[in-house]
């Protein structure tokens, strides 16, 4: 009898290890979170089992506008910067921004981003942790402060280094926020997950690629090889026709950056299999 359940847990073990060869290293090898790498059986319920699978493949690039207003000031140029790369090659960009910072940035900004094909969604009241506050009212009077400042309606948000919980998405949905522009929970990310995701009436995004922060503070690589990796990452999902993001952070007026921003833009103009799209005009497709 022991041997028999012995013999019985080895195969499970098995095949567990390599069911978790293939859907690691063929069909997810961009998920980062180690936790999903060995139980990813939520990605694949949501794979079988969504039902927001795209009409084409989406590209969006979320640019964050927060860490502090003296930062914000100091990257006011390069924001009207990227702009410019962003309106030359038609990509439309979401820029999440911190409410608390909105006096730092600049009116030329404001109106750039205003006059152009881009949105703006909430990244909160202040940069705090939102799940460790009373989460409506953050979420909620950072959504009006931004609508009062910008000519268009908030309906996304991110926290923090990108944190939500569930009263996170009950605040949202009671706030008017249709979707949450990442996958992370607690218990798990949905970080590569391929589509758009509703959960408690409330889109999560996912779909991030390694972010610029990621790639140039803590692997300290250069533009040249950020590039490359960015671009491997959206032929992998944009062929099996999986939604694309990258969270972009490092709004400098670094020649070497920019000048990988534009030949990345230059890239998904120019792929036929790939749309660059604002992170509410995502969830009309789907929704």
């Amino acid at each position: 009898m022991i041997y028999s359940i012995l013999i019985i847990i080895t195969i499970l073990i098995i095949i567990h290890a390599t069911f978790l060869m293939i859907f690691n290293f063929i069909i997810n090898p961009y998920e980062p979170s180690f936790f999903a790498k060995i139980f990813p059986y939520q990605f694949i319920h949501n794979l079988l089992f969504s039902k927001s699978k795209l009409k084409d493949s989406y590209f969006s690039i979320r640019v964050d506008i927060n860490s502090s207003k003296e930062n914000v000031k100091k990257h006011n140029q390069g924001v009207l910067e990227l702009i410019k790369i962003a309106n030359r090659y038609s990509i439309p960009i979401t820029f999440s921004v911190v409410a608390d910072f909105l006096p730092a940035l600049s009116d030329e900004a404001i109106k750039m981003i205003d006059e152009g094909d881009h949105e703006v969604i909430s990244h909160g009241l202040n940069h705090d942790d939102i799940t460790e506050q009373n989460q409506l009212t953050p979420i909620k009077k950072s959504k009006e402060l931004l609508e009062n400042k910008f000519d268009q309606k908030i309906v996304g948000f991110i926290g923090s280094r990108g944190k939500h919980d569930s009263n996170t998405l009950k605040a949202a949905k009671k706030s008017g926020i249709k979707f949450i522009s990442s996958g992370y929970l607690s218990q798990l990310r949905y970080w590569s997950f391929p589509y758009p995701f509703k959960k408690k009436d409330v889109w999560l995004l996912g779909g991030s690629i390694k972010s610029d922060y990621q790639l140039y503070e803590e692997e300290n690589i250069t533009p040249e090889e950020a590039i490359s990796i960015w671009k491997e990452a959206i032929d992998f999902r944009s062929k099996r026709g999986w939604y694309t993001q990258l969270e972009y952070h490092n709004i400098s007026t670094s020649e070497e950056k920019l000048k990988a921003l534009e030949e990345l833009f230059e890239y998904v103009q120019e792929k036929e299999n790939l749309k660059p799209i604002t992170q509410s005009e995502l969830i009309k497709e789907v929704g």
